[in-house]
């Protein structure tokens, strides 16, 4: 897989230059609070840097990255309710990619989750996608498992209508919000959400609320560990306000739900992308690595070392992309 695959480099460019636009126009008059780490909660940090307007802490504790002083969730609900950023990405970047993500992304997923819960010998009859989108994942679950009730927690009005069209149970409205779910499921996959969430912890411990006792939760998002991030830093693409405003390191992550009560709690890094990622911004930004002689010369060299390496960094916890396993 190769990130041109599921984010078509014109169509997202278009999508961040929109999202630089909506940080000034949505959050430009915010009256913003500092927040301590967002993962361990410790005080202490250090400043990284600034992007769009928002200013980015590195907790000196556990190495989260996390944007602070933080505008009010209000501004957030807003912005993502009706920002041409996220009207773009839903009616436009996200309808264009469907098939392919459905083919690259969310059809391995189930296969992968399914193989989770079989090593715990869990088999979930209600599942429930937090910020379900278009409901392909549920839909590929249902091909999977047909007699799993599935329910999209989706609060945009367009994304859960289209999940209504495909006979999945919807609660529109943010999942901090779904009291009616209060201990009815049994698994809950949140795919690349929680680096968006205004505060992680409340997030979590709400949907840990959601969930029967010995359930699962899979969450997916972007950590800080990993090499494309640590390599491009402020430049990546990845890192984007208003939209990304958290980035967990692995061990931000095992203290985070380990302080909201979960057990057995699992880390893994299987990203595909991170040295495709990296080569892609030496080309849009020539120059980006003139002082990373090793990297260079490693991206430099035969497809087979560049697939090595990303082998290495998904098995060392070393990808940006992540997954937590965890159990109530």
């Amino acid at each position: 897989m190769k990130e041109s695959d599921i984010r078509p480099a014109d169509l997202f460019q278009k999508y961040l230059d929109m999202s630089a636009a909506d940080a000034e126009a949505y959050f430009g008059a915010s009256e913003r609070i500092d927040i301590f780490c967002p993962a361990c909660e410790n005080a202490k940090s250090t400043s990284a840097f600034d992007k769009w307007g928002f200013h980015y802490l590195t907790c000196y504790e556990c190495n989260t990255l996390y944007q602070s002083p933080r505008p009010p969730q209000a501004d957030f609900s807003r912005f993502y309710q009706d920002s041409p950023s996220s009207r773009y990405w839903a009616q436009t970047f996200f309808p264009t990619v469907a098939e392919a993500r459905r083919e690259k992304l969310f059809k391995p997923k189930v296969e992968e989750i399914a193989n989770l819960c079989k090593k715990d010998n869990f088999v979930p009859n209600v599942i429930a996608d937090i910020g379900a989108g278009y409901g392909l994942l549920l839909e590929e679950w249902r091909r999977r498992f047909p007699e799993t009730h599935t329910i999209a927690i989706e609060p945009n009005l367009d994304m859960a209508a289209i999940c209504r069209s495909k006979n999945i149970e919807v609660f529109e409205c943010f999942a901090e919000e779904a009291k009616g779910l209060y201990g009815k499921v049994d698994l809950i996959v949140g795919l690349e959400i929680i680096e968006h969430v205004h505060d992680p912890f409340l997030f979590v411990t709400r949907l840990k609320k959601l969930m029967k006792t010995g359930g699962h939760i899979l969450l997916t998002g972007l950590t800080i560990d990993g090499f494309d991030i640590q390599v491009l830093w402020e430049k990546s693409k990845s890192i984007s306000p208003p939209h990304h405003i958290n980035f967990m390191s692995v061990k931000g992550f095992e203290i985070l739900f380990s302080r909201a009560g979960f057990k057995n709690i699992q880390v893994f890094t299987p990203g595909k992308l991170d040295v495709d990622i990296v080569k892609n911004t030496t080309r849009d930004i020539p120059g980006i690595l003139d002082n990373n002689r090793f990297i260079k010369t490693l991206l430099g060299r035969q497809q087979e070392t560049s697939a090595a390496f990303q082998k290495f960094l998904s098995e060392n916890q070393l990808s940006s992309h992540c997954w937590i396993w965890a159990e109530k």
